[in-house]
């Protein structure tokens, strides 16, 4: 568990899946992700975060508000099918969250989790063009694009960050 001044970072656990599963479905929610999916995708990419863990020994993290220990959005590093060579530390609020500098706050502690006890030297962050907030947030982290790669999504920018 990784906590800051308003967050809890947590692995995800399987009373998770319901909460995650009405982000999956949320067209705001998804928007900039693989698009809205069914309840049946949505524990498909659930699975997908555990065996990451059982993999890697890392992987998302929950992300609760301390004060009352909402489940508020996902954030953390883990490997991406598109850039396999280093972690990608990303994030996704639940949209009631958003504007309050909260991708910020996690982003920091999964990056400094990424260079600090995960041990890598560098850290990517991924996410289209159309996606300004994200970007945004990228560079408050101090992420600088590295490359663009084609995609079923479109060309992602790849985002890198150097400990």
């Amino acid at each position: 568990m990784i906590e800051t001044p308003r967050l809890r970072l947590r692995r995800f656990t399987d009373d998770d899946r319901d909460t995650v599963a009405a982000w999956n479905a949320d067209p705001d929610f998804t928007r900039h992700l693989a698009g809205v999916q069914t309840r049946a995708q949505s524990d498909e990419a659930f699975d997908r975060w555990v065996r990451h863990w059982e993999e890697h020994g890392f992987g998302l993290l929950a992300v609760e508000w301390r004060e009352t220990g909402a489940l508020i959005g996902r954030c953390g590093p883990q490997f991406h099918r598109m850039w396999p060579d280093d972690p990608e530390v990303g994030w996704a609020l639940d949209p009631a969250w958003w504007g309050r500098g909260i991708a910020t706050e996690a982003g920091a502690a999964a990056v400094e989790w990424t260079f600090g006890p995960l041990g890598y030297a560098r850290a990517v962050s991924i996410t289209t063009e159309p996606n300004v907030a994200s970007r945004n947030v990228m560079a408050k982290l101090g992420f600088r694009l590295h490359a663009e790669v084609p995609s079923e999504w479109g060309t992602l920018w790849v985002h890198a960050l150097d400990r």
